[in-house]
């Protein structure tokens, strides 16, 4: 009797909410498999956050997608989109009712079918906005039948984010920590969900009965603009696109647990941070170690950074590498036979880009260590800290084929965005220290010499 009775209510569920309400996320789209992630942070950088962050006041109204497939357009653009150009220019309520931006121009763009009753590719989307940017809704209307121009194209590119990148996926553990993060760095969050039934009821928190924890298949994107630790025992706040009569006024309150079930990846929006290079915009440190937890002390020649002592072949040192600005990180290795290794990022599918004032990475990861080679001699580590992306792996053969010394080869490598001496401090003080004004120039290279026998 009490299964043929939940039958009877999910049937009624069924029958009017999916009505109302359009989704349109494809959950097992392979271009997840292919996106830009992001690399792991220690473990200190997920810990020690606020008890609550908010992007709230600088969200739109939430609209209404419809019965349509267009919940990816809603998501990132007038959600997430939004809410970074908001959070950038501090606008007022009335400001971000005025320059909201469009679910149809990258909806449009990147839908399956020629009308909006089919879903689209949430990478797409990210990858439009990334690529191409967007219009603002009062130019480019909640419009299915419209076709994008190239004068649109125009008018949306100056409002391109700088990167996107996956922060959680299927096998991510405790997924809501990465999620407090970005937000308590002020990133907005793009979500890939799977909605039961019982999502559609939803009020100031929605309350998913244990019937719900399975694979609904039921893809719908919305974005996370706030967590707090103490409400509901902990909950992520998140804006839908089903109109202000669902939840509460458009939004609601996912509990932790519920979160980490039902969010099935989560994309982090990342706008150009503030350009002032008269000002300190490229720092950052590096730390060496041995295992048994002492500092590998090193000494500026007024190039590069060597290390005050040598050590035998085959010793393992921890190295944790920092920056305090956001920049595009580089690292790479080499000996006296100037072949190269790139050791961060990790894969080509991780994004150097690392957004905050503080991240924290340890190389290759925490809980191991780096090597030195076999071969006496000397071994090189190089850091390039750079205010734009780089062909990092031309750059390393322009290295193994160059003339003169290790330093050398770099320099000439590297010469054309180089920021001035003049303009960089490197210090040790328990640690490599360097701090610089860029001023027009874009990236600064440590270089780390190691001697071993």
């Amino acid at each position: 009797m009490k299964k043929i009775f939940l039958f009877l209510i999910l049937y009624i569920y069924n029958a009017i909410y999916p009505q109302q309400f359009g989704m349109g996320l494809d959950l097992n789209d392979p271009k997840y498999e292919t996106c830009p992630y992001s690399a792991p942070l220690m473990r200190g950088d997920y810990q020690d956050l606020p008890p609550s962050a908010s992007l709230k006041e600088f969200s739109p109204r939430p609209g209404h997608q419809g019965t349509y497939g267009t919940c990816t357009g809603w998501a990132s653009a007038y959600a997430a989109r939004t809410i970074l150009e908001a959070f950038k220019n501090r606008w007022s309520r009335k400001e971000i009712d005025e320059n909201t931006f469009s679910p149809s121009f990258v909806y449009n763009q990147i839908r399956v079918g020629n009308d909006c009753s089919t879903g689209a590719s949430l990478i797409d989307a990210l990858n439009l906005l990334r690529d191409a940017g967007d219009m603002k809704l009062r130019e480019f209307g909640y419009d299915c039948s419209r076709n994008v121009t190239d004068s649109d194209r125009l008018k949306a590119s100056p409002y391109r984010i700088l990167e996107y990148r996956e922060i959680a996926n299927r096998n991510t553990a405790d997924k809501h920590r990465f999620i407090k993060k970005s937000l308590a760095e002020n990133k907005p969050v793009v979500l890939a969900f799977d909605c039961p039934v019982s999502f559609y009821s939803a009020k100031e928190v929605w309350y998913p009965d244990s019937l719900d924890y399975k694979e609904w298949r039921r893809g719908h994107a919305i974005a996370a603009i706030g967590y707090d630790d103490s409400k509901f025992g902990g909950a992520v706040e998140i804006i839908n696109s089903w109109g202000t009569n669902w939840g509460l006024e458009g939004y609601t309150w996912i509990r932790y647990k519920d979160f980490d079930f039902f969010c099935k990846l989560a994309f982090e929006l990342i706008d150009k941070s503030a350009d002032d290079s008269s000002k300190v915009d490229l720092s950052g440190s590096l730390l060496f170690k041995e295992t048994t937890g002492k500092e590998m002390r090193a000494t500026f020649n007024g190039e590069f950074f060597t290390m005050e002592k040598a050590y035998p072949s085959n010793t393992l040192f921890e190295l944790r590498v920092s920056n305090n600005e956001p920049a595009y990180v580089y690292a790479f290795s080499s000996d006296l036979t100037f072949k190269t290794y790139k050791i961060f990022p990790f894969t080509d599918r991780m994004l150097a880009y690392l957004p905050y004032r503080q991240n924290n990475i340890a190389i290759p990861d925490e809980e191991s260590y780096n090597m030195l080679d076999t071969v006496a001699g000397i071994s090189y580590f190089c850091f390039i800290y750079s205010k734009e992306p780089l062909r990092i792996d031309s750059l390393m053969s322009l290295i193994e084929n160059g003339k003169g010394t290790f330093w050398d080869r770099v320099a000439s490598a590297f010469h054309y965005g180089m920021v001035s001496k003049k303009d960089i401090e490197l210090k040790y003080k328990d640690r490599i220290i360097f701090s610089a004004r860029s001023r027009g120039k874009t990236l600064i290279p440590v270089l780390v010499a190691i001697r071993h026998f």
